[in-house]
């Protein structure tokens, strides 16, 4: 890979990884007149169109061979229909900058589950993940002077870290489909099956009544949602998974927090204290050692 082409990959990842954050706070709005399950199933059905029209646009293949079916439906399962169930629960019991900062574990799951098919991360990397991961607790406990994480709710910390590892293992299960299909077509297909087998579930677990209860700037925070956050960041991890691979992809998640906390701040009254903003540069400082570290390695996935 070229130097251009590097920093070009590492430039849509930031963009990528903010946008993918600014979906936090909006969905917190949205979520007081709707249920998280019809939520999260009705904003990734309409990405799914959005991604679909991309790749008409794009003059990509729309077509999904039918031996490859059978491993696009497990996928959508896991990245998408488990996934966003998680998601959408957990973001309903916590604040979204507390959420937007535990997803950034994606990258140490990442990690562990690549150790475990063999693929060895450099002793830097793992330094730069434990740097990161300390600057998410700081965040999280939001105190410099004392303990205060005994006030996070704990089944919504808890469904966090689970969707955290789903979507760690669906981007590296993906991986070989990605290869051979183009991960467009693949982040296509999962995200309109995962959100077809959704939506009826939540249709069914809560009703469609929600819809109803949304004013017009709700309606808009449930379209930015899944346009930008969904549609438009998904493109933007494409180009980063065919061009930088799996591991340096999910070192950018933890960029999430940055537009996560940013946008609570500047849109919808969450504090930013000195604990958080002392922990998004220890996060940040994490990143940048984790990406050096791969960068001094072969360009497969962590």
């Amino acid at each position: 890979m070229t130097p251009r082409a590097r920093w070009t990959g590492d430039l849509v990842m930031v963009g990528t990884a903010m946008l993918m954050g600014s979906s936090y706070p909006f969905a917190k709005e949205v979520l007081a007149g709707l249920g998280p399950l019809l939520f999260s199933g009705s904003r990734y059905l309409l990405a799914a169109a959005f991604l679909f029209a991309a790749m008409a646009l794009m003059r990509r293949p729309l077509g999904l061979p039918a031996r490859d079916l059978p491993a696009m439906l497990l996928l959508a399962i896991l990245g998408v229909t488990f996934f966003q169930s998680c998601w959408g629960l957990a973001i309903e019991r916590t604040q979204p900058s507390l959420g937007s900062i535990l997803m950034t574990t994606t990258t140490a799951f990442s990690a562990l589950i690549a150790r475990a098919n063999g693929r060895v991360l450099p002793a830097a990397g793992w330094l730069g993940i434990a740097i990161a991961f300390a600057g998410v607790v700081l965040v999280v406990n939001n105190d410099l002077t004392r303990v205060t994480l005994g006030a996070v709710d704990p089944v919504g910390a808890a469904l966090w870290l689970v969707a955290a590892f789903a979507w760690a293992l669906y981007v590296d299960r993906g991986a070989p489909f990605n290869a051979r299909l183009g991960a467009l077509r693949v982040m296509a297909w999962t995200t309109l099956l995962g959100a077809g087998l959704l939506v009826p579930l939540a249709l069914l677990v809560e009703g469609g009544s929600g819809f109803a209860r949304l004013d017009d700037q709700l309606w808009s925070f449930w379209l930015y949602t899944a346009i930008f956050p969904v549609g438009v960041a998904f493109l933007g991890l494409t180009y980063g998974l065919d061009r930088l691979g799996v591991g340096p992809v999910m070192v950018y998640m933890y960029l999430i927090p940055v537009a996560g906390v940013g946008l609570s701040v500047l849109f919808f009254g969450d504090e930013l204290t000195p604990a958080r903003a002392v922990g998004g540069l220890v996060v940040l400082a994490g990143v940048v050692v984790t990406r050096r570290a791969l960068d001094r390695v072969t360009p497969a996935p962590v």
